[in-house]
């Protein structure tokens, strides 16, 4: 999973049909299929693809209601902006201070991938304080190269992005070659010694898709939109699952009971294929793709905050300060500071349920949004989606009922921090009575 690097915005020159369809491949593959199919494993057994493809098609049709907000809306911002247009400032704060929020774990986990990566490679890693000396280590790099401006972004997020969609294709492509003419390496499919836990996994899941949120955004600036952006989208989602669920089956057939919690299952199943060289090769790709990812993120979550002060005025001044390269420096140490509480305090998996939790809010808020603002005086009439009102209701259902299948830390975690938002807020809006 990844957000949207600024290399990937609405450009406003026109996008084609192709270039979208690359777009939202990028930018929804992240560290996710490299390192949860043995989580997914471990909860669902062979029900983990089940997991994949619902997440899929639950996300896709989450996917249009952005679609058709982002038709009615022509700002930038994503779902605070269509909850502050719908609901009012308090609200649209508060979904805005959970993207911040999600950017913030986004940066944490990927430093958790990287971290428990490299650990493959180098196994002493493995000790605590090693772990997060170098985790924190790496969070205090990023904020000072974003300190000095954002002028290596752009090359450091194309070429990451470009990296992990052709190690994935590598793995798929090569696993499917060595099973095909090698039938003995397929592993019999294990079977769980408990019930198959289908809705954890689903959650899990969902994880993998969610860079999903900014490609309807980007995408409304391609030709005759109204009419491809449905299109784009649903063929995204269906390239991306069925990307997964290749992964996800090869590293079943490749490792059958060795997948069961392995932490870097796609790096041990390529060393099935090609032998001892595939491990270090694949982790290698793997790590500067998850950097990469990391890098690209700790430039947006800052300026996401910095924008929230600044232009929308929803936050003191004092967190869209810049210093002289123009770069956003409180919201820097802000997102730094948090980045490193989290990745201490935080495990990889524990990170995930966070970000699927914070990104859920977010779907709700645009959900809510669509159908609110769907016959709004004042705005375009937008995308219509087919059905009318039922794939509203069902996404609606869909994320209702999985925000309620969090853990009790989580949303003491959530809660905590929309308080401390709200705090802010009222603050801010007392002071400048």
């Amino acid at each position: 999973m990844m957000r949207a690097s600024s290399s990937v915005k609405a450009t406003g020159n026109p996008l084609s049909f192709s270039s979208v369809l690359l777009l939202g491949i990028n930018g929804i593959i992240g560290s996710g299929i490299f390192l949860l199919p043995g989580s997914l494993f471990q909860q669902a057994g062979a029900m983990s693809l089940a997991a994949v493809a619902l997440a899929g098609l639950a996300t896709t049709l989450i996917a249009l209601n952005y679609a058709v907000m982002a038709s009615k809306i022509d700002e930038d911002g994503g779902a605070w902006i269509y909850a502050n247009r719908a609901f009012g400032s308090l609200v649209g704060f508060q979904i805005g201070w959970f993207s911040w929020f999600l950017g913030v774990i986004t940066i944490s986990a990927e430093i958790a991938a990287f971290m428990t990566t490299l650990t493959g490679l180098v196994p002493a890693l493995d000790r605590h304080s090693i772990y997060i000396g170098i985790a924190v280590s790496l969070l205090a790099v990023l904020a000072v190269i974003n300190l000095f401006g954002p002028s290596t972004m752009k090359v450091i997020d194309n070429f990451s992005s470009t990296l992990k969609v052709l190690l994935l294709l590598v793995f798929v492509l090569g696993g499917a070659i060595a099973l095909g003419l090698h039938t003995t390496a397929v592993q019999t499919i294990p079977k769980l010694q408990t019930s198959p836990h289908l809705i954890g996994a689903f959650t899990t899941a969902f994880y993998m898709f969610t860079g999903f949120s900014f490609l309807p955004t980007a995408a409304k600036e391609m030709t005759n939109a109204e009419k491809n952006l449905p299109r784009a989208l649903v063929l995204v989602m269906l390239m991306v699952t069925g990307l997964y669920l290749l992964a996800q089956l090869m590293t079943m057939l490749l490792l059958g009971s060795h997948l069961i919690g392995n932490q870097l299952p796609v790096a041990a199943a390529f060393e099935q294929v090609v032998g001892a060289i595939g491990r270090p090769v694949i982790l290698a790709g793997m790590l500067v793709s998850i950097l990469g990812v990391a890098v690209a993120v700790s430039f947006d979550t800052p300026v996401d905050l910095a924008s929230m002060a600044s232009e929308k005025k929803l936050l003191p001044a004092v967190f869209g300060r810049q210093n002289r390269f123009q770069a956003p420096v409180v919201a820097i140490l802000c997102t730094t500071g948090l980045a490193m509480l989290l990745v201490v305090s935080g495990s990889y998996l524990f990170l995930v349920k966070l970000i699927v939790f914070s990104a859920f809010i977010q779907y709700l808020a645009t959900i809510l949004a669509t159908l609110k603002l769907r016959h709004a005086h004042g705005l375009p009439r937008g995308m219509k989606l087919p059905g009318g009102l039922l794939i509203p209701i069902v996404s609606l259902i869909v994320v209702a009922y999985l925000l309620t299948t969090f853990s009790l830390t989580t949303y003491v975690i959530g809660g905590t921090f929309a308080l401390i938002g709200g705090l802010i807020y009222w603050l801010d809006r007392r002071s400048k009575r």
